[in-house]
């Protein structure tokens, strides 16, 4: 077993109980069309672009839970036992009773034509959607896309165990913000992954993952805790908490995130997207900036050889009608992974927005 990477260790933040209950009912939606490659509209989820708040008030307040960060690092991984017969729930549509460890998750399984055919080698796509929204909602950015042409793949979009107060005082679906030993969307990750390799087989060198916003976050800690299994990850709206520029831009919130180190083990591509300076998320004592998360990101990334390229499509918080599932699958296809140079470093392909900019890693 490897040794694990170096990693940061923040402390608690207390917040009041009555900001707590603010926190988890804000909501930040993708809404696509079942049947259309519309634009993604979110809504209400544009927060205002406030200033920190000073005071949190006087309401009573609590203790969080000490935090303990994933003392199981990829690449040096413990898979989660599976129960007899569980990879047997896996069919298309709603998988529910899907047991990982303790818990029963459900997800949304969209297979390509042809995927039950013994012999199967597939592509997989993890796809996770933001706060207050559902896998129903999001399914749809990819769905559409599972037997195109070059890359046909298998679809998994979670669905949250809806964290709220009582197990992540920020209320924000996944276990994302810190990463609790153990992460449990990173074991739902490993067992899914597993039954689909059991049941159709998986093409280990092309499994991604997405995500807006809240899901985004996910898809960006995935790259922390399962990097060496992953190809490319594309994120509407994320950031690395792992990067330590990033929790001090969160004001009050600064000593909240926690995640460990990146490891150099990851070397997956990475489609950074994000919505310019409107593109901000209220969090009422604190106001995430998702522009200054991918401008701190990028040299982050590249720094760490990873290519990336970064997309400020200047829509603010929202899924852009130029960049939709159909442009990440082509993103993903031409970057399998431990690919040595990107494709895509010379030029982009005809159709893709001009304000995608290559960055390529750093130290070859």
């Amino acid at each position: 077993m490897s040794t694990p990477a170096p990693r940061r260790r923040l402390p608690a933040v207390v917040l009041p109980l009555s900001l707590l209950g603010a926190l988890a009912g804000c909501g930040e939606t993708a809404t696509t069309p079942p049947t259309t490659d519309a634009a993604v509209d979110t809504g209400a989820v544009v927060a205002a672009d406030v200033a920190v708040a000073g005071d949190a008030g006087e309401a009573p307040t609590r203790d969080v839970p000490p935090m303990v960060v994933d003392d199981v690092p990829d690449p040096a991984l413990v898979e989660p036992p599976l129960e007899t017969g569980s990879c047997d729930l896996l069919v298309p549509g709603t998988v529910t009773g899907f047991r990982v460890d303790t818990l029963e998750r459900s997800f949304i399984l969209t297979l390509p034509p042809g995927a039950t055919a013994p012999g199967g080698r597939w592509p997989v796509v993890f796809n996770w959607h933001g706060l207050g929204d559902s896998a129903a909602n999001m399914n749809p950015l990819f769905a559409g896309e599972v037997g195109n042409a070059t890359m046909p793949f298998i679809l998994v979009t979670p669905v949250s165990t809806r964290l709220g107060p009582t197990t992540s005082p920020l209320g924000l679906e996944w276990e994302n913000l810190r990463a609790m030993t153990p992460n449990r969307e990173a074991r739902l990750f490993d067992a899914v992954l597993r039954c689909i390799d059991q049941r159709w087989g998986v093409d280990r060198d092309r499994v991604y993952t997405a995500g807006f916003s809240a899901g985004a976050i996910m898809s960006d800690l995935l790259g922390v805790l399962r990097g060496s299994q992953l190809a490319a990850v594309a994120s509407y709206s994320g950031g690395y908490f792992s990067n330590p520029d990033n929790p001090p831009t969160l004001g009050p919130l600064r000593t909240y995130p926690s995640w460990p180190e990146l490891p150099s083990s990851a070397r997956y591509a990475q489609l950074m997207l994000f919505g310019g300076e409107r593109d901000t998320f209220n969090l009422f004592i604190a106001t995430a900036r998702f522009d200054t998360f991918a401008g701190n990101d990028v040299g982050y990334l590249t720094a760490r050889r990873h290519d990336v390229l970064y997309c400020d499509h200047g829509g603010g918080h929202t899924v852009p009608r130029t960049l939709l599932g159909r442009q990440v699958v082509q993103f993903f296809a031409a970057h399998p992974r431990g690919v040595g140079a990107s494709p895509w470093a010379a030029a982009r392909p005809g159709g893709w927005p001009s304000y995608c900019e290559f960055r390529g890693r750093l130290g070859g």
